[in-house]
């Protein structure tokens, strides 16, 4: 029997699917007369009135300045994170030719791979933490400083092909980069409310994935018009810096605005929020097929992301250039997709759909690449729509199945799930790969064509879940949930209901796969 009967279930306009990633924070009534921000003139008008009363005035303050400034902060938290993507794959594109320059095995670039990845297992979660006690400000500094600073080491290890080097830079890179999607959300969720969220949102996303496209397509050319590999890093570490003074301006403009108008706003840096580890009891069934679908998909995608270029220069002959060309087509339909993807999840639902169609897209383009000699552009392209597909529908679930309270937490366990799946993905391909005869891919193919199977396993598993006790929650349009709050008393309907005690066993299974990936890491690191 569904927990939610028709009598009694509806969505809290607080908490249904209309609610975005990051949840926006109303401002209050103006009950106070003392407001801490003024318009331009330093009138009380409309659009300049906040009240400091509940302690969101940062939040108004920002969400209703001029598009002048908005443009300017949307235009920065955009290309906050370019450099961090583009390097992101960057030494997935050149890695038959670093291995040759260091003289590694696929084992050992396994481990340079798991190195940003590794320690990407836990950030997600302590960055919310510290973005919350010091700020975007602080936050954003310290993420594009480590990004920048791991990168110009990784250029910097081309020159003496020093593997010690790379792999502290590709560490630091790594702190970095787990935290700065965080930044760039919260800035989002700072300076836009209500749908207009939903597509910065949606917007940051397409320009992530149009850097990691670059990367892959172009990393090869600039090394091979230069003569030297190592250019290739050089620039990338060159798009960090970039980016770093993209972060510069952004502190500029909130400076600027802060001292203009809301000396207040600049006390968030220091506000601290509470967390009580006892609300990982309420996270529900579905959530964890989720975080579960994240670990095995998301987990697959970066690491077959990390290999596909040898792949496909392996598999069907290509030189460098255009095996790197052919691998990048991976990530094309992103680019287009998401926006799209974004408005059908809105009008439509089907997130179980979705996801479900994720892991069949994946299998199938894995079966094309792996086992037929059709032109790999088909495979790669197939391969990128589920790359577009599942982080739609499954990143827009959670705030539909938890409430606002959990949200926060649930999302750093889910990318911390990602992580935890690409740390343990990138070094058991490694060795599968050194283990097979001349090194070739045959084995690589059947580890992820089996983890795509289980990806399916779990969408279906999901799809049932949600449908008989869930009463469908994840497939109800936006249209359909405000219908439903019409209609019924507004009673909340998140799946987070009551304590489950399964969630010690769940919360096990996590922190005992965290432990592997660390325990297999550290074990190659001191092999190799």
């Amino acid at each position: 029997m569904s927990i939610y009967s028709d009598n009694k279930t509806i969505i809290n306009e607080q908490q249904d699917e209309r609610t975005p990633l990051l949840p926006t924070k109303t401002c209050c009534s103006s009950s106070n007369n003392s407001y801490c921000c003024s318009s331009k003139n330093g009138s009380n008008d409309r659009k300049g009135k906040q009240c400091a009363s509940n302690g969101n005035d940062d939040y108004c303050h920002l969400a209703n300045q001029p598009w002048k400034y908005k443009a300017v902060a949307l235009t920065c938290a955009l290309f906050l994170a370019v450099g961090s993507h583009f390097a992101a794959h960057t030494l997935g594109a050149m890695k038959n030719t670093v291995k040759q320059e260091f003289g590694i095995s696929n084992a050992q670039y396994g481990v340079l791979q798991s190195s940003v990845s590794i320690v990407n297992t836990i950030l997600p979660v302590l960055g919310g933490i510290f973005l919350d006690a010091f700020g975007t400000v602080s936050g954003s500094i310290v993420t594009t400083l480590l990004i920048t600073f791991g990168n110009v080491l990784v250029a910097a290890s081309t020159s003496n092909a020093s593997l010690s080097t790379m792999i502290v830079g590709r560490i630091l890179y790594g702190i970095g980069s787990g935290t700065v999607v965080i930044v760039q959300e919260t800035i989002l969720s700072q300076w836009f409310k209500g749908r207009s969220l939903a597509g910065v949102v949606a917007l940051m996303m397409t320009v992530s994935r149009l850097s990691s496209f670059l990367a892959q397509a172009t990393v090869v050319p600039i090394a091979n018009f230069t003569g030297w590999y190592g250019y290739g890093f050089w620039f990338s570490a060159f798009l960090c810096v970039f980016s770093l003074v993209i972060n510069l301006i952004y502190i500029m403009l909130m400076r600027t605005i802060i001292s203009g108008t809301c000396q207040q706003g600049a006390q968030v840096v220091r506000r601290k929020k509470s967390f009580s580890w006892n609300k990982l009891l309420y996270l529900p069934h579905s959530f964890w097929l989720i975080a579960t679908m994240e670990f095995l998909l998301g987990g697959a995608w970066g690491c077959f992301l990390h290999i596909n270029s040898e792949f496909v220069k392996f598999r069907f002959g290509y030189d460098n250039t255009h095996a790197a060309a052919t691998a990048s087509v991976a990530q094309v339909a992103p680019i287009f997709l998401m926006p799209i993807l974004g408005v059908c999840v809105d009008r439509f639902g089907r997130r179980t759909w979705m996801t479900l169609a994720s892991g069949l897209s994946f299998v199938a383009s894995l079966l094309l690449l792996g086992f037929t000699y059709a032109n790999p552009l088909i495979g790669m392209f197939l391969f990128s729509v589920s790359l577009a597909l599942g982080p739609v529908g499954l990143v827009s679930s959670v705030p539909v199945i938890l409430p606002l309270s959990l949200v926060g937490t649930g999302m750093g366990l889910i990318k911390s799930s990602t992580n935890i799946g690409a740390s343990l993905f990138d070094i058991a391909t490694g060795f599968l790969q050194d283990a097979a005869e001349n090194q070739g891919y045959g084995h690589v193919i059947d580890f992820f064509i089996g983890i795509g199977v289980l990806a399916v396993i779990a969408g279906l598993t999901l799809c049932v879940l949600d449908y008989t006790m869930y009463g469908s929650i994840l497939d109800r349009s936006a249209q359909e949930a405000k219908r439903l709050e019409a209609l019924e008393n507004k009673i909340e309907t998140s799946a987070a209901q009551e304590k489950l005690w399964a969630n010690w066993i769940y919360g096990g299974l996590y922190i005992f796969l965290a432990a592997l990936s660390w325990i297999m890491f550290f074990k190659f690191v001191l092999v190799y």
